[in-house]
């Protein structure tokens, strides 16, 4: 039998995952898209989806010669994507499967995004999910990475005051995270945006 993935699932919450969280139509998930600069015609993974919002933007932005696929390790919220994606007439290929064992040949997509998902792994699945980025990315390919970081000192007192007791979180808060992804062979890592509480990094293979 198959040992259960490493780290949160949130399973029990996709019912109403998308009242806790920001949908597709949100100007927070468009935003992101923007920091993205995706292509038409660019081959998409969303590592950790959800209920799909930024695949199923991703794939907007890709057009109909893209291909766009989201993986998540809770089934309801593959159902729930797949529910959304077809709800939009939009092609989106999703499965169940976990950030450290990507179930994709090498060299198999321009772009991998992953948002607001790392800070609810262990740190060992951290650098195993990072390297299977870095392995199913092509060699021009990139990562946009959306989580928590060290925090803004506006927000700083609020975020160790409800995350620190994380030891997931707690890794990324001591600003850690960014070594982590130069740990795991990526050449260029760009912090695009710093905000309240996230960081946005956009990071090249090579």
């Amino acid at each position: 039998m198959k040992p259960e993935p490493e780290g949160i699932s949130l399973n029990l919450l996709s019912g109403f995952y998308d009242y806790l969280t920001f949908t597709e139509k949100s100007k927070f998930r468009k935003n992101q898209i923007k920091l993205i600069d995706i292509r038409k015609g660019e081959k998409v993974l969303e590592v950790g989806c959800g209920t799909g919002a930024l695949s199923i933007l991703a794939k907007i932005a890709v057009g109909e010669s893209g291909e766009v696929d989201g993986i998540d390790i809770a089934p309801k919220m593959i159902a729930a994507a797949e529910q959304k994606a077809r709800k939009s007439n939009l092609k989106i290929n999703f499965r169940i499967a976990p950030v450290n064992e990507l179930p994709y040949p090498d060299n198999s997509f321009d772009l991998v995004i992953s948002s607001l998902m790392f800070h609810h792994l262990p740190v060992k699945v951290k650098k195993e999910g990072l390297e299977e980025i870095h392995r199913v990315l092509n060699k021009e390919g990139r990562l946009f990475l959306c989580d928590f970081g060290s925090p803004h000192i506006l927000t700083l007192p609020l975020m160790y005051l409800i995350l620190i007791w994380i030891s997931s979180t707690r890794y990324q808060l001591f600003g850690r995270l960014r070594k982590l992804i130069n740990e795991c062979k990526f050449n260029h890592v760009e912090l695009r945006k710093k905000g309240l509480f996230l960081e946005y990094y956009l990071i090249k293979k090579n």
